[in-house]
């Protein structure tokens, strides 16, 4: 099955970026939250379809750097190398809007994630004590990793 990463479109993508949005965290942004990213001129907003959206990946730039706010997958569509794609993808994107640093947070107990990002040629620059709430009741607070890249 063929796949392609393209640039999201607020009017046609919004309903399946929500959905997958609901599937894969725990604290989903609305719909509104996600319209105002996807219409936000800072904001590289890249969906890979296979060929309906199955992953997305949100970068907020500022100047010369960029943020990856968000990526996920469809859970049914995990374990074929898409987060890469769009990982790959969106670092193309912004080197040739001349971003030159690419950061990100992430729990640091999201091992997949953390693989990931490694694989794209992250490292760890620090740590947030503390900084995501509890996932289900009774467990502590969890760190935060900060990673970037060099593009």
């Amino acid at each position: 099955m063929s796949s392609e990463v393209k640039n999201l479109n607020p009017d046609t993508d919004l309903s399946a970026l929500l959905q997958i949005e609901q599937s894969c965290f725990s604290t989903p942004l609305s719909e509104l939250q996600l319209l105002k990213q996807l219409e936000s001129p800072r904001i590289v907003a890249l969906g890979l379809f296979a060929p309906e959206l199955v992953g997305f990946a949100i970068y907020s730039v500022v100047l010369d750097e960029a943020e990856l706010l968000q990526i996920g997958v469809f859970p049914t569509e995990r374990g074929r190398g898409y987060a890469g794609l769009l990982m790959q993808a969106g670092m193309g994107a912004l080197r040739e809007q001349g971003v030159v640093r690419l950061m990100l947070e992430v729990r640091a107990s999201n091992i997949a994630a953390c693989t990931l990002y490694e694989r794209c040629g992250f490292i760890v620059d620090g740590r947030r004590n503390s900084y995501y709430p509890a996932e289900a009741e009774g467990q502590e607070r969890e760190d935060a990793l900060l990673m970037s890249v060099t593009l």
